[in-house]
């Protein structure tokens, strides 16, 4: 049975470590038949992976991973088959990397107020970025020696969550809701969407349970009426119960289940390229199907 993993990252991300050639070298060696290298708002590494892998038998479909807000929370929008080149994406991000920047310095004043010996000056130099994710936030935090001294981080070294302790410190302190969440502008989930579709792609709804719960059929119904075509029930932020859960939702609200691992590297040391549940070739075929159906008697998309 061929696999698949429809969610990664390059280095062209800001928290992901492997260029788009490791990656593809990373699959065909897994034996993978079908990737989507599915970058952070940019679709850099698209036309280098085409490219790499002209004549290996590697599929790569273009993706892109958007950040967007739905009100309140935060949804990651994925657009396969999209095209990469439109303009219109920088146009639908305008302003994301300054709201960043100012995201980053109020999140460091916020965990200072939380207590946590960290300034915006150390996180800087560590990085070669001017605006740093909260992931590498936590990674300069964590790899201080007062940190270690600190109870209340103790979870993070040899606790519970010192399996994946960056990523875990993300979803402790800075996803939405919890105590140093910095709201950022994001393009809407529905502009989002919209877009995706213009496009000529597919939208499909990345790991859900991360920000959403299956209850919430009314958001999953806001997004299928902007043009929401699946959700990426197969995914390692679900556990069997989330995932028989989403994989419910999406067979009652006819939407495609896809399947992506989200891989990025050392953030997430436990995630492994094409390590999934349900990463079956068949899934390639039904996006295609409805990359198909996208398209109208005029041989435009919509």
């Amino acid at each position: 049975m061929k696999k698949i993993d429809l969610h990664m990252h390059s280095n062209y991300s800001d928290d992901a470590d492997f260029t788009p050639q490791q990656l593809i070298e990373m699959a065909i060696e897994k034996g993978l038949a079908t990737i989507s290298i599915t970058d952070h708002n940019l679709t850099d590494a698209i036309p280098e992976a085409l490219k790499l892998t002209e004549g290996s038998g590697l599929e790569v479909i273009p993706g892109i991973e958007f950040d967007t807000n739905y009100g309140d929370n935060i949804l990651h929008i994925l657009g396969y088959y999209i095209d990469y080149n439109s303009p219109k994406i920088d146009e639908l991000l305008g302003g994301l990397e300054e709201a960043k920047k100012e995201q980053f310095y109020r999140r460091i004043e916020r965990l200072q107020e939380l207590g946590f010996d960290i300034t915006t000056q150390e996180v800087l130099e560590a990085s070669d970025n001017d605006r740093p994710l909260g992931g590498f936030i936590a990674e300069v935090l964590l790899a201080k020696d007062e940190s270690r001294k600190n109870p209340d981080l103790e979870t993070y070294y040899t606790g519970e969550k010192s399996d994946q302790p960056y990523f875990n410190f993300y979803l402790d302190f800075f996803r939405a809701g919890q105590p140093a969440d910095i709201p950022c502008w994001k393009p809407s989930s529905k502009d989002t969407i919209r877009l995706i579709r213009e496009l000529g792609g597919v939208a499909v709804l990345a790991h859900p349970g991360s920000t959403l719960n299956p209850e919430d059929e009314e958001v999953v119904d806001d997004l299928i009426e902007a043009g929401l075509q699946g959700i990426e029930a197969y995914s390692t932020y679900h556990n069997q119960k989330e995932l028989e859960q989403w994989l419910a939702l999406a067979k009652k609200k006819n939407l495609l289940a896809t399947a992506g691992s989200d891989f990025h590297g050392h953030l997430k040391p436990k995630i492994e390229l094409g390590e999934v549940a349900g990463n079956d070739y068949t899934i390639i075929e039904q996006l295609r199907e409805l990359r198909g159906s996208n398209i109208d008697d005029t041989g435009l998309y919509y």
